[in-house]
């Protein structure tokens, strides 16, 4: 009997289940990755995300075989918080889906997620959304009952001629007349009051509650989510700029660098000011002083999100950040959520009730 006829036999009798605390189903977990997707995991990053997460609760489905030596789909969802309408709610983030290419085409994508979906109702959560890729896309906005809040509001900017020839893949004799000079603008000189933070505290919080104050829908950006997402992540590297006034953070500027997408790319990760000219005007500082820095670690280009109706949208195009194309994009991604509450049901299917940047990134 082959292999794929052993598998498809096996599927009768597949367990489902939810996810393990335990180093087992992490091993499971990691195996079924490396047979069927060339991103890795490690058992650290996976432990940071799934059993440490700010919650400290697992929302994660499994289809396991072969009487539990085997992983057979996975739908794995982070759980944490958001602010909807000004209330601080569980919320679910949907992550890793996949299924092992023996099993296939038995619709175990939609029947883990339709349990996922029915525990985090029961535990109260008032919604999930997420960033489906091409593939997935149609399962998630046709079979599961998700609003389709595209696109993802990338912006760029680029900071070698070079790399920007190259993605607008212009022939060999037009970018011989594109000199590979830098495009920053200017130098920025820090100014007093700009520390670099090593750890979160309190007053972060304080900064994301006057930041958010009339965002309908976003990830609650606390000093213990700042932690967790920006110091105790493993194997990144963040930097975080802050402007202190009188005690307080009056404007933040989270930010990476990383080899990828044919490049050494920079990450706006977060960009978050008080509401007044001073938060406005630390925020445009903060930002110049990381543009430079990324600029001096051989950045190619920058990315960073923000919808046009957030008020750090307009920081950012003081700085030369543009809206990124589609077609220019390094990966097809998709925005999508969908409410378990029906009372935050019209906020959260409002693509301009939203807040994102990078921090909503699981992979970066």
């Amino acid at each position: 009997m082959s292999e794929r006829t052993n598998a498809a036999s096996a599927t009768e009798a597949l367990e489902l289940r939810a996810m393990h605390r335990d180093p087992r189903d992490l091993d499971l977990f990691r195996a079924c990755f490396a047979r069927n997707n060339p991103r890795a995991r490690t058992a650290e990053s996976l432990t940071w995300q799934y059993y440490d997460n700010t919650t400290d609760r697992l929302f994660v489905d499994l289809a396991v075989a072969d009487q539990g030596e085997r992983i057979a789909a996975i739908y794995a969802s982070l759980p944490g918080f958001v602010r909807v309408n000004g209330e601080k709610r569980l919320a679910l983030q949907s992550l890793d889906t996949l299924t092992d290419s023996d099993f296939r085409g038995k619709g175990l994508f939609v029947t883990l997620a339709k349990k996922t979906f029915a525990r985090a109702t029961d535990d109260g959560a008032a919604l999930i959304y997420g960033f489906p890729n091409g593939n997935s896309a149609h399962g998630f906005f046709k079979k599961l009952g998700w609003t389709s809040l595209d696109p993802v509001p990338f912006l760029v900017r680029p900071l070698r001629a070079s790399y920007v020839a190259d993605r607008l893949k212009l022939g060999s004799t037009a970018k011989h007349f594109v000199p590979d000079f830098p495009f920053v603008l200017g130098g920025h000189r820090r100014r007093a009051g700009v520390v670099e933070l090593v750890s979160a505290d309190e007053r972060i919080t304080r900064l994301w509650t006057r930041f958010s104050s009339n965002i309908g829908v976003a990830l609650d950006r606390s000093a213990t989510y700042f932690d967790w997402r920006l110091f105790r992540k493993p194997e990144e590297n963040y930097r975080v700029l802050a402007l202190e006034e009188g005690g307080e953070l009056v404007a933040l500027c989270a930010f990476a660098t990383k080899n990828k997408h044919g490049g050494r790319i920079g990450y706006v990760m977060e960009l978050m000011h008080d509401r007044s000219p001073s938060g406005w005007r630390g925020a445009s500082h903060l930002l110049g002083l990381a543009v430079r820095a990324m600029a001096d670690d051989g950045v190619d280009s920058i990315l960073a999100w923000s919808f046009p109706h957030s008020s750090n949208f307009l920081v950012y195009a003081r700085h030369a950040f543009v809206p990124l194309p589609e077609r220019l994009r390094p990966i097809e991604l998709h925005f999508g959520a969908r409410a378990f509450d029906p009372s935050v049901r019209s906020v959260v299917e409002e693509r301009t009730n939203w807040y994102l940047s990078y921090l909503d990134s699981d992979t970066v």
